[in-house]
């Protein structure tokens, strides 16, 4: 085991002595960390979506088509749509071509005389080509709308009929056929009441005891649940530089003439398993330490975010061991370790949180050691989730490390006796 140590230092001296490669990967975590939170926090600190901006083009100019922007910025979706008007088509398609709106609604003339005469009345709807969300949304919105106006006119047939009747005479209505027309719009109101009584609808939620009652995001909040993901993603990929070393070693024969001295092959594969392991660790804890300072998460349960790190440190070691076992070359070996990584990072939500996976997505994710961690380190991070309570996810972690190192021990003694 002294031996083992020695190799390990001699190793690890090597890396403090050109460190470069690390500290640049050591930056994508971070990097990328501080862009979601530059795009994505202030949406997540007011707890909704960013509104969505919807130009408007009237070109009927009358009261019915000025009622139009006034009920798609109303009611409880007014905090998701920023209208705008527009002068023309033209400068309306410039607004869409440089992103400036995700949708534009175009109220056309004769708009509100085809209400009268009871015929089609059409509104153009012209979604932005290069937006996919924000425009469905806004449709959406549109037919629903759509939806309640056509059940209003189906009511208000007789007054609509009145208006039409005054206006074909040509002569301006008296004041009972206005007090008419005034009682057959509000009786047709009065039949659709029952669609603002579904607004005052509630719903009683119970969570369980000690749950937060509500939204708390902060930037450690953010970062808790975005930050984790991120820095496995980059560890793996450290893990794949520290190992191409290893790798290095071995093509210039440095391995093997450490193996026909007074060492052990036990003592040599040990020895560069423990170096892996504890620059990874270290690593590990000097990413969690900056998180604390730069990005203000909060360390909860540090024995159990150790057991995690130490666990997830484990399987990288794990896994680049047993890709150079197999590599007969280091261009092979760094296809083999970025193709697994890069599957790995996407199936175990190192971008996207799991719980937005499609299930069976979500079920493989959670069995995965990357997949796990992430999971357990949110929960650490996030609610101060004790160890006993993760042991489910630190039990996959584990497993999948153990099983990587006996496989990789078993090829590398292998190639070694060859």
């Amino acid at each position: 085991m002294r031996t083992a140590g020695i190799i390990a230092a001699h190793h690890l001296k090597r890396l403090a002595r050109s460190p470069g490669l690390i500290l640049l990967l050591m930056a994508i975590p971070l990097t990328l960390a501080g862009i979601e939170y530059a795009a994505f926090a202030p949406s997540a600190a007011s707890g909704k979506l960013p509104p969505i901006k919807v130009l408007v083009l009237d070109e009927d100019r009358t009261f019915a088509s000025s009622a139009v922007p006034r009920l798609v910025g109303s009611g409880p979706l007014a905090d998701y749509i920023e209208l705008d008007t527009a002068a023309d088509v033209p400068s309306a398609r410039r607004s869409l071509q440089r992103g400036q709106a995700s949708a534009l609604i175009v109220v056309p003339k004769g708009f509100q005389q085809a209400l009268l005469d009871r015929k089609t009345a059409e509104i153009r709807f012209v979604p932005n080509p290069a937006q996919t969300i924000s425009p469905e949304i806004v449709h959406s919105m549109l037919q629903m709308l759509t939806a309640i106006v056509n059940g209003l006119l189906a009511q208000a047939q007789a007054p609509l009929d009145a208006i039409n009747a005054v206006a074909a005479a040509g002569r301006a209505p008296t004041e009972d056929e206005v007090a008419e027309i005034s009682r057959g719009f509000f009786r047709a109101g009065e039949r659709l009441q029952i669609l603002n009584q579904m607004q005052e609808l509630t719903v009683d939620v119970k969570r369980p005891a000690g749950a937060s009652q509500g939204f708390e995001w902060g930037a450690g909040t953010f970062f808790a649940y975005i930050f984790p993901g991120l820095v496995m993603f980059g560890l793996m990929f450290i893990s794949q530089a520290l190992a191409t070393r290893l790798l290095r070693d071995r093509e210039a024969g440095l391995q093997r003439r450490v193996a026909i001295a007074p060492a052990s092959r036990a003592a040599v594969l040990a020895g560069g398993a423990l170096y892996l392991f504890v620059a990874l660790t270290v690593l590990l804890i000097v990413l969690a330490l900056i998180g604390n300072l730069v990005f203000r998460l909060e360390l909860k349960q540090p024995a159990t975010l150790l057991a995690i790190a130490v666990g997830f440190a484990f399987f990288a070691t794990g896994l680049q061991l047993m890709v150079i076992a197999m590599a007969r070359s280091e261009a092979g070996a760094q296809a083999v370790a970025g193709a697994v990584i890069m599957i790995l990072s996407l199936l175990g939500g190192a971008f996207v949180p799991l719980e937005s996976y499609p299930a069976a997505l979500r079920a493989i994710g959670e069995t995965l050691p990357n997949g796990a961690a992430q999971k357990a380190f949110v929960d650490v991070l996030v609610r101060g989730t004790a160890l006993g309570e993760l042991l489910r996810q630190v039990g996959i972690i584990w497993v999948w490390a153990l099983a990587l190192v006996a496989i990789a021990v078993t090829m590398e003694r292998r190639r070694l006796a060859a």
